[in-house]
């Protein structure tokens, strides 16, 4: 039996397409982001290591200890690898440096009284590793008086031969792939007699923005620090459900204004379906997803195929006929997409729809 070839196109439900915010917040994600006069965004990194104990133990006693040697490092996990002459900067910040530091507090002490050292990264490796060794005469810059209890804060910051960024550092609490987190290590010597090294890794690993974005509610907006993602909601037909086909369906997204983030590292648009619609709170399919590389400082018409998606709104008939948006790596990637909702005048979303049903032959 022969199938027709059907086309329909469907608009979400009128002001039911909305954005969200604070889904991955600066720091939390894979990597902390740094830049200098990048466009997408100007940020400065902030790391706080865990308290250096004033004793340790050596066999079983608690002995004092001298410092011969500290080393910071981290890796460029993320950067524009057309740009070369890219520099790190490390700089003290007060040890009370905390979360709600803003970008204004953090340039005012990148001053250069507080700069401890500066790297020029090897242009010729993927995954570049930072590395800053305090010795000897360097040692003091490092040292930590008793009023700062032990806590040892730096800023990161960076230039490059033309405006660019990168992504280093990768917070703590979720270990990323292809990159290792910030850690200080020291050399300590116990008494003249023996020696030996401990690491601390940061209690925190931020960034701060010079002029983070505002959330338009008349938009759908995915992507940024804290991250926002978008959810669509649609009437599904029962024509298409009860008897069709899928074979094809495109999620059609109008950007609102160039795409903008970090040359030569790609972002990629994210759609879930939703399987419990709670707005914000909404649960997700964490199997089943699809990906589309959004083009960097494109405003073309995003064209994203998502059939493989919307065959569950064909077989399972208790979720939600919504879509949820967002952008991986969520919380670290420069990029910020703003599309038109249905609020949007000539950019709203939809879908676009091929289906196969079957030929009804008549009856001689």
């Amino acid at each position: 039996m022969a199938d027709i070839i059907r086309d329909t196109v469907l608009d979400p439900i009128p002001d039911a397409d909305s954005s969200f915010e604070g889904y991955v917040l600066p720091g939390q994600g894979t990597t902390i982001r740094v830049s200098n006069g990048l466009p997408a965004s100007e940020d400065r990194g902030v790391i706080r290591f865990n308290t250096r104990p004033d004793s340790l133990f050596l066999r079983d006693t608690l002995r004092t200890y001298t410092i011969d040697s500290a080393t910071i490092e981290f890796t460029i996990t993320r950067r524009d690898t057309t740009v070369g002459g890219l520099k790190m900067y490390l700089y003290r910040l007060p040890a009370t440096t905390d979360t709600s530091a803003t970008f204004a507090q953090v340039a005012a002490d990148l001053t250069p009284g507080n700069l401890l050292d500066s790297v020029l990264v090897d242009d010729t490796a993927d995954t570049p590793l930072v590395r800053v060794v305090f010795k000897d005469t360097t040692t003091y810059k490092v040292s930590i008086p008793a009023a700062d209890s032990g806590v040892l804060a730096i800023g990161l910051a960076m230039a490059a031969a033309s405006p660019t960024g990168c992504g280093s550092a990768p917070s703590s609490p979720a270990p990323p792939r292809r990159s290792s987190p910030p850690s200080s290590t020291w050399t300590s010597r116990i008494r003249r007699c023996r020696s030996g090294r401990f690491m601390l890794n940061p209690k925190f690993s931020d960034f701060v923005s010079q002029n983070p974005p505002t959330l338009d509610p008349d938009l759908l907006t995915t992507g940024g620090a804290p991250s926002a993602r978008s959810l669509l909601r649609f009437d599904w037909p029962n024509f298409i459900r009860d008897s069709g086909q899928l074979v094809r369906v495109t999620l059609e997204l109008i950007p609102t204004a160039p795409i903008n983030g970090l040359p030569n590292d790609p972002a990629f648009l994210e759609a879930r379906i939703v399987l419990s619609d709670l707005g914000s709170k909404s649960s997700l399919s964490q199997s089943t997803f699809a990906e589309f590389e959004l083009p960097e400082a494109s405003s073309d018409t995003v064209n994203f195929e998502i059939v493989s998606l919307l065959s569950a709104w064909q077989t399972i008939p208790t979720i939600p006929h919504a879509l949820s948006l967002s952008l991986t790596p969520e919380g670290s990637s420069f990029t910020r997409a703003t599309f038109g909702s249905t609020r949007t005048p000539g950019k709203k979303p939809r879908l676009k729809v091929t289906y196969a049903v079957p030929f009804r032959f008549a009856r001689p």
